[in-house]
């Protein structure tokens, strides 16, 4: 069989080189597939991740939605193609779209907002849902848009509103009213337990209740801590509490253990005697 004749001179180099390059191509084509495919799985993996957490994620461009995962748009009761293209200033409270919109157009000029403040979101079925969100500036199509990351924290909110308005509660009667753990340690006081004693709340928070007992009721206190009452109704006693000042303040004290995350703490209501005992008077050695 005849062999092609052989390419000589000049274009011989070029052909060369052309076999060389078209080599290198399709070496180069196989890496491009080889690196489309791990793109591709990432982006699988990307997705699958975002669909599946409980945070909502939203992208938010010129103050309107162009992507929600399927957490955000449970968490406010719509469908994606609901809030696709929908205003995100339209689903927060009236009160608050003016202030979100500011807040918009901020993180989208560049600037850094802390985060911690809650907005009230309106559901689809018109309830009210707080929600924290954590905003960041980022590039969509060419252009600055805000990727929002948000938690629902509604239950969290109502239970912080409760104790807060038990707090107040606390702090608007006249007896005082403590927390010890089993040492003693003050872990809360209510407004007439620290100022009639002359102190701040953040200075009476950690003392112990031995250290503002008159010294001759100290040994009986440490006692006490060490034997508290567990009974509904708690045990009563009468001792004598030292003012910052030094000055001696006579008060009836009932105090029983209570049980909170498993953990016990000895919860306490002192009220000031007004007809002291004169024993209760009188300091000893």
């Amino acid at each position: 069989m005849e062999q092609p004749d052989k390419i000589i001179g000049p274009l011989a180099d070029q052909v060369e080189g052309l076999g060389k390059r078209i080599a290198m191509l399709e070496e180069t084509l196989v890496q491009l597939k080889s690196l489309d495919l791990t793109l591709h799985e990432m982006q699988f993996i990307i997705y699958s991740y975002v669909e599946k957490i409980n945070e909502g994620l939203a992208l938010v461009q010129d103050k309107k939605i162009v992507w929600v995962n399927k957490a955000g748009c449970n968490m406010l009761g719509y469908e994606f193609n609901e809030l696709f293209n929908k205003s995100a200033i339209e689903l927060v409270h009236p009160e608050y779209r003016d202030k979100l919109s500011a807040r918009f157009a901020m993180i989208q000029a560049g600037d850094v907002i802390p985060a911690g403040m809650l907005w009230p979101f309106i559901t689809k079925s018109r309830e009210i849902k707080w929600v924290r969100p954590f905003s960041y500036r980022v590039i969509y199509a060419g252009k600055p848009a805000i990727m929002t990351f948000y938690y629902d924290v509604t239950e969290e909110r109502k239970v912080q509103e409760e104790l807060s308005m038990r707090a107040e509660m606390l702090d608007s009667v006249s007896d005082s009213v403590f927390l010890l753990d089993m040492k003693g340690n003050i872990k809360y006081a209510n407004k007439a337990m620290y100022e009639s004693l002359g102190y701040t709340l953040d200075e009476i928070t950690g003392m112990n209740i031995v250290d503002v007992s008159a010294k001759e009721f100290r040994e009986k206190t440490e006692i006490r801590l060490k034997t508290p009452s567990r009974r509904k109704e708690g045990g009563r006693n009468m001792t004598v509490y030292l003012h910052k000042d030094g000055t001696r303040l006579p008060v009836s004290v009932r105090g029983r253990v209570i049980t909170k995350e498993n953990q016990d703490f000895i919860l306490a209501v002192a009220r000031e005697i007004v007809h002291e005992e004169e024993s209760l008077l009188s300091p000893r050695g």
